[in-house]
Parts: C-alpha cells; structure tokens; sequence
C-alpha cells in the first residue's frame, strides 16, 4: 500500500519516554502522514489513555478506529503498510524472516539484560555484571553479523534496523558494556538518517 493511501494515524507519547522514536521513525522512513499527541505523565495514567493501553504505556498507535502498541509491533506494522519504502522485504522471502530474526533478537536478546543492568548496577552490582555479559555476547554477535556491510539484512536499510540501532543505543548512552567491530559507527550512521532527525525533532 502506498503511503499516500494509508488511513489517519494518530501516534501517542509521553514525556520523556524513550521508545517512541523507533516508531516515528518507522513512520518517517515510510514516508506516512501522522499526527504526534504529546501526554504528560498523568494524561498517560489516566482512563482515556487506558483505554488504549492498559499500562498507560507509550507508543500507542491509532488508525482506522483501532489501536495498537508495543513499539516492535508498531514499526513492523508501518513498514507493512507501506511496502514503497521496502522496509520489510516481500511476503515469505528470507529476507524478511532475516529482518524479524534480528529484530526480534533485538528486543529478546539484547534489550532486556542492558535494562536490567541500568537499573541494578547501584543496587546489586554482581546482578549488573551478569546482565552486561550476557548482553555483550549477543553484541558480539551483531557485530560479527554486520562485518563491514552498512546494514543487518542484504544491502538494504530496514526496519531492524531501526529496532537493532536503538537498543545498540543504549550501549554508550548507559556506558554498559562495549559495541564491538563496526557497531559504534553504525549506530553512528543510522543515528544521521534524514528520518531519525526529523522524528526525533517532532518529539523535541
């Protein structure tokens, strides 16, 4: 579907969130018309959002008179919608399993433990540590992926690509861990992307 075709999407953040930019920036990416709804912390918790979300989490997506979240199943939803900017790869072709496989592992494998150790690096160090390691190897693992190619599937930027260069994001920004080989300029270079300035210009 061209993105010129694609139903009114609203998209709901809150301040200070940290997730939403990935699917600003998938909507970017694809080129789709959409409106940006700032909340503030009790806006998020009240019943109206709630009704959307039954965590009163962000990002929340809503288009055609639904809503969805989780901000994984919002990128992959945009970049379905708008199969021009090739975000996906087609229907039941490997590279599209290779662009669920890395993001996935993204979120599974990476993201979780460089969470947990922010969060009990202060509190239980040993905890911390663990996490770490086991987040590096999966780093490591990226990176050997990666090797000297711009992007994780073929030669061609998608949006595990987004998903994997966010959460390699947090690498530095926590200072957890270390991004091996060619990571820290491709965090770099996906981080420079026309799409990823403007979304993160729109939450400001």
């Amino acid at each position: 579907m061209s993105a010129h075709m694609l139903p009114a999407m609203r998209i709901f953040h809150r301040e200070k969130a940290g997730r939403p930019i990935r699917a600003l920036w998938t909507l970017e990416e694809a080129g789709v018309d959409y409106e940006l709804v700032v909340m503030t912390a009790e806006e998020a918790a009240g019943d109206e959002h709630r009704a959307r979300h039954p965590r009163g989490k962000v990002p929340v997506l809503e288009t055609g008179g639904e809503t969805v979240f989780e901000s994984t199943a919002l990128c992959l939803h945009a970049a379905d919608l708008s199969a021009d900017a090739r975000l996906l790869g087609e229907p039941g072709s490997t590279e599209r399993a290779l662009v669920y496989q890395w993001l996935f592992f993204a979120m599974t494998e990476i993201e979780p433990p460089l969470i947990e150790a922010a969060r009990t690096r202060e509190s239980h160090p040993e905890l911390a540590a663990k996490a770490v390691k086991k987040a590096q190897g999966n780093i490591d693992a990226v990176a050997a992926n990666l090797g000297d190619r711009d992007f994780l599937v073929g030669d061609s930027f998608t949006v595990a690509d987004i998903v994997m260069s966010e959460v390699l994001g947090i690498v530095p920004r926590f200072e957890l861990g270390e991004l091996t080989g060619a990571l820290p300029a491709y965090v770099e270079r996906m981080g420079q992307r026309p799409a990823r300035v403007r979304a993160e210009a729109r939450i400001g």
